[in-house]
This record gives structure tokens, C-alpha cells and sequence, in this order.
């Protein structure tokens, strides 16, 4: 009889292709969204970054520079004006951080800089595109050449527009800029202290050093991280299911008729949580052999995986019996009903199926492992990473005794005059 009872509880499930879709394909396709959607993010990568700068000269450079050297004549010997012509290159301001910045190889990947006219000017400030303006006045370099040279108090500066939708790449080009200030900044205090340059410099090769990796992990791809989230997420949508069937069994007399075949109640109970266990075991299966052949997921150790996946399933097997019990006790289907529709979204939440919430706090780390799917996550993650078998008994014994332990207080819960109102 028991069998029979699990035999009709899976056709039940089989003949209902709507059913069928909610617990095979709706996993199947989340997977495949949130693995392509929030890899990079699974994956500590990051998005390339690609800042739109406009670079704007009120007065050419070159013109600024010879009016200089033009006026440094009149008060500078012969000498000291030519060596001053001989380093012009490297004290021009714009020159400077055209080639040791905008220009520099590095800052090309992610900054691309737009030299532009005075009269794109308002273009330029009207497109969204762009990061920052920098706009650079007239007689800049002349100013700052004075300061550097005629040791005179003006303190030129440029002005930098920001375009503040676009936060972060604003933040990234103050930050190029201040360094560039730093260092032109200390580049004078060298010269008027008259320091050596290279006694500020740090001697890398004198530092010796090592790196060691501690603990080391394989990394859990995007794809293995949402096919564990949403089999976890999904297989719990089991346990409403067959509460739904149970519960349709007892409004229509079923139960009733076998228990007058004199067919212990608990033997059907009994029959909930078997079924229950074993669907949810299948269906887990089958969506990780999906991803196996699909997205390349594949498991280090087969022994953890079945037991985790096991221990899973006999805990939903649990939740099953537990939800059938307080509806017939209550003679309403509303339970699971809150069941499906808010306890697995939360649970899922918690548990990491979207994310890993609790890497951002240990305390909603703590409640996610007091979940079922949260503590098979952790065990799943476990084995993936490559620990050893031992590492996921607490979690395999948490979900164990949360199966039996729901078994237990559905037992307490279940109306003790009869099933059927």
C-alpha cells in the first residue's frame, strides 16, 4: 500500500504539465538568465570601463611656453635661460600630463580622451556621454611656469566640469588628477630644497618578497553558483505541490476511503514524506545532469554530492508532511499557498539563490545555514571549492534533523478526531 501511495502521488505530478513546467523548466531557465545577467559579478570580474573625457585649451602650449622664455631674457643669465630651455619639456604643465597620463597606455584602455576646440565647448557639455571636461584657461602654462621658475605666488589652476551622472568615472578622474597635482607638487619641493630625486625614490629591488596563498580554493563558477541557487529554490516548490495533492485527496474523501480500507493514516503520512523525498531528489538530479551537459558544472566529489543532495531532499520531504498536516488540521489550503508564494522566496533570499547575501553579514549568514536550501548551499559550495567530505557533516546533520524535526511537530499538529471536516 505504501507504494502505491507514492506511485499515485508521482502520476499525479506527471499528468499535470503545468506542474511539470514550474518545477523542470522554470529552474532550467533562471539558471541559464542569472548566470549570463550576474556572472561577472559571481565571478569577482568586473565590467570593463570605458570613461568619455573632452579636453579643452584656451591658448596653445607652444605660444605660452616662448612668451615665457621671450620675458625670462630680459631678467635670466644666458646660462640659466638655456638650461631652462634645454628642460622646457618636462616643466610644461599641459605637456605633461598629456604624455605621463591622458596619453599613457594604461589610462588609454578605460579613459578616452577628446582634444577639442573652444567652440565645441557647449556640444560638449550637453552630451551625457561625457565624463568630465577638463578646460584648461589662458596663460595656464605661462602662470605655472612663472611659479615654478619666478618662484612667484600665483597659483593657476584649471577648471574640471563633472558630469554627475556618471559618479564613479568622476571619482576616477579627480583621483588621475590629484596625483598628477602630487606630483608636480613635490617635484618643486625637490628643486627648491635642492634634494636628489632619487632619495625619494623607493628601491624596489632592495625589498624582497613572497607571496603565499593560504587555504587555497578552486573557484565556483557563475553557472554552478544559480544552478545550485535555483535547484535549491525550485525543489522546495516540491513540498507544495504534493501538500496541494494531499490536501485536494482530503476534500474530495480520498483519504477517508483508505482509511476505511483500514489503511493507517500515518502509513499515508508516511507515504508524503517518501514521495516527497524521492521527487525532490529526482528533480534535483535532473536539473544538475541539465547543467552538466549544458554549462559544464560538474562536482569534484560525487560521494558529498549525493549526500548533500539526500539530505536536502529528506528535509523537504519533511517540509511536504508538515504542510499537509497543518492544512488539514486548519481545513484550509492557505498555508501552502504562503508557503510557495512568500516562505521559498524568502527562504531563497536568505539562503543565497539570487546571491551571496552572507557575504555581507555574518548574521544574515547565520539565519540563511538555519534554512534547508541555506545549509545545502554552504555544503554544496564546500564540495565544489574541494574540501574534503568532512568539512559538510554539520550541515548534513542539520538537514537530517530538520527533516525529522518538521516530521515531528506535523505528527503534533495533525488533528487527532479524524481528517475530514
Amino acid at each position: 500500500m505504501l507504494w502505491n501511495i507514492i506511485k499515485k502521488q508521482g502520476l499525479i505530478i506527471l499528468r499535470n504539465p503545468q506542474e511539470l513546467l514550474l518545477l523542470l523548466a522554470l529552474p532550467v531557465l533562471l539558471i541559464t538568465i542569472l548566470s549570463t545577467a550576474l556572472g561577472n559579478w559571481i565571478n569577482g570580474e568586473s565590467q570593463p570601463i570605458t570613461l568619455q573625457v573632452a579636453f579643452l585649451e584656451h591658448e596653445a602650449e607652444e605660444v605660452q611656453v616662448e612668451r615665457f622664455l621671450q620675458d625670462m631674457e630680459k631678467v635670466l643669465p644666458p646660462d640659466v635661460l638655456e638650461q631652462i630651455r634645454t628642460n622646457i619639456d618636462h616643466m610644461a604643465p599641459i605637456n605633461l600630463l598629456k604624455e605621463s597620463v591622458l596619453e599613457n597606455e594604461t589610462v588609454q584602455e578605460f579613459i578616452k580622451v577628446e582634444y577639442i576646440n573652444p567652440s565645441e565647448r557647449e556640444r560638449v557639455l550637453a552630451d551625457d556621454s561625457y565624463t568630465s571636461l577638463i578646460e584648461v584657461p589662458e596663460n595656464f602654462t605661462y602662470d605655472t611656469l612663472s611659479n615654478l621658475i619666478g618662484n612667484k605666488d600665483e597659483q593657476p589652476a584649471f577648471l574640471i566640469i563633472q558630469n554627475e551622472g556618471h559618479q564613479s568615472g568622476v571619482s576616477i578622474i579627480h583621483r588621475i588628477l590629484q596625483q598628477f597635482q602630487e606630483q608636480m607638487t613635490l617635484g618643486k619641493f625637490v628643486e627648491d630644497n635642492q634634494l636628489d630625486m632619487e632619495t625619494l625614490q623607493l628601491d624596489e629591488e632592495s625589498i624582497k618578497s613572497e607571496i603565499v596563498t593560504i587555504n587555497e580554493k578552486e573557484p565556483v563558477t557563475s553557472q554552478a553558483y544559480y544552478t545550485l541557487g535555483m535547484v535549491l529554490m525550485n525543489v522546495l516548490f516540491i513540498a507544495s505541490a504534493i501538500g496541494s495533492i494531499a490536501y485536494n485527496e482530503k476534500r474530495m474523501h480520498v483519504l477517508d476511503r483508505i482509511i476505511v480500507a483500514n489503511v493507517s493514516r500515518w502509513v499515508y503520512f508516511l507515504g508524503i514524506w517518501i514521495s516527497g523525498t524521492m521527487f525532490a531528489f529526482i528533480q534535483a538530479i535532473i536539473i544538475f545532469t541539465f547543467s552538466r551537459f549544458v554549462f559544464g558544472v560538474t562536482w569534484p566529489g560525487l560521494t558529498g554530492f549525493l549526500l548533500v543532495t539526500l539530505a536536502f531532499s529528506l528535509a523537504v520531504g519533511g517540509v511536504a508532511v508538515l504542510l499537509v498536516s497543518l492544512s488539514f488540521r486548519g481545513n484550509s489550503e492557505s498555508i501552502i499557498h504562503i508557503f510557495s508564494g512568500i516562505i521559498v522566496t524568502v527562504f531563497a533570499v536568505l539562503g543565497g539563490s539570487f546571491a551571496p547575501v552572507g557575504e555581507f553579514s555574518k548574521t544574515i549568514q547565520f539565519i540563511g545555514n538555519l534554512t534547508p536550501n541555506g545549509a545545502s548551499m554552504t555544503a554544496y559550495l564546500t564540495i565544489l571549492r574541494g574540501e574534503e567530505l568532512g568539512a559538510i557533516g554539520n550541515q548534513l546533520i542539520y538537514l537530517v534533523c530538520f527533516g525529522l524535526a518538521v516530521v515531528v511537530i506535523a505528527i503534533l499538529c495533525f488533528p487527532k478526531r479524524g481528517v475530514s471536516s
